[in-house]
């Protein structure tokens, strides 16, 4: 494949891609739109958005709900799929615009999510960005969430994230739409559990992954979810990185997750280990350290 542009920096970022996957979601797919919809960079005009929602030919009344929001810019597709990354396939291939992402139904945004968005990929050179890893319950309340410090390409590749570290949180994840380029859709179309990991394991090729200082998005725990598979979910992701951890991987992943839980003033910021973008109360904008 062809390398993706990375002198992107400084674009306006105009339109972003939002993909949701579902199958008989009923009782969580309307959450899940209102986060998007309402997001205030679309609400107040400073984005332009495009999302799908990809229903797998549900047999509830997922797509009654869904065809509410049609005049409210939800477009929708319901037919027969061989799986959630199968539907996430076709949404990606309708992806327009600066900025892509997706999200499961059950799953939802940050009011403000998509600002915090469009101004770091717009003042920076970032090529793909996530923020704090932060999870819900059935009601909808906060019940975890902590923040990478950095999260290192190689470390991806070797599959530390989901194995010994913790996921990297697809619901606050957001990319140049150019990455997709990077990703294989049709071996993406035929897994079954860690398609967000070929995701990364495709984007981390080329490009680090920066982490910013914010709340973006959350993960719903609820019964029924395909990431309660976890011995299939790791064997898939076995499959893509193809190199089993050696005790080295297992210590430095060990170190880097302690280093979740120390101080951000300590000496990750000197020696590049904390890279992460912060609200800068002085100059009013999003930068890394020494930004």
């Amino acid at each position: 494949m062809d390398p993706v542009p990375t002198n992107t920096a400084r674009h306006a970022v105009k339109t972003i891609t939002v993909v949701t996957p579902c199958f008989n979601a009923a009782k969580y797919i309307e959450e899940t739109i209102n986060s998007v919809i309402n997001q205030s960079a679309i609400k107040e005009g400073r984005l332009k958005l495009n999302y799908w929602v990809i229903d797998g030919g549900s047999s509830d009344n997922t797509v009654e709900i869904v065809k509410q929001y049609a005049s409210r810019g939800v477009s929708y597709i319901s037919e027969r799929d061989a799986g959630m990354y199968d539907a996430l396939v076709k949404g990606f291939t309708r992806a327009q615009g600066e900025v892509c992402c997706y999200i499961n139904a059950g799953d939802y945004y940050h009011p403000q999510a998509f600002d915090v968005v469009k101004e770091v990929f717009e003042e920076s050179d970032v090529q793909w960005l996530t923020g704090m890893a932060v999870k819900y319950n059935e009601r909808s309340q906060v019940t975890h969430f902590y923040l990478p410090k950095r999260i290192f390409r190689r470390s991806i590749q070797r599959g530390y994230y989901g194995r010994i570290q913790p996921h990297i949180q697809q619901e606050s994840t957001f990319w140049r739409t150019d990455l997709l380029k990077l990703v294989d859709m049709e071996r993406l179309r035929k897994l079954r559990y860690a398609g967000d990991f070929l995701l990364w394991y495709s984007f981390s090729q080329q490009c680090e992954l920066s982490i910013v200082y914010s709340q973006l998005g959350g993960f719903k725990v609820h019964a029924g979810q395909l990431s309660s598979a976890m011995d299939k979910y790791t064997a898939e992701l076995e499959q893509i990185c193809g190199t089993p951890l050696n005790w080295v991987d297992r210590l430095l992943a060990r170190l880097d997750k302690l280093a979740v839980w120390l101080p951000s003033k300590s000496l990750l910021i000197p020696i590049g280990y904390d890279k992460v973008i912060r609200w800068d109360d002085e100059q009013q904008r999003w930068a890394a350290p020494g930004k």
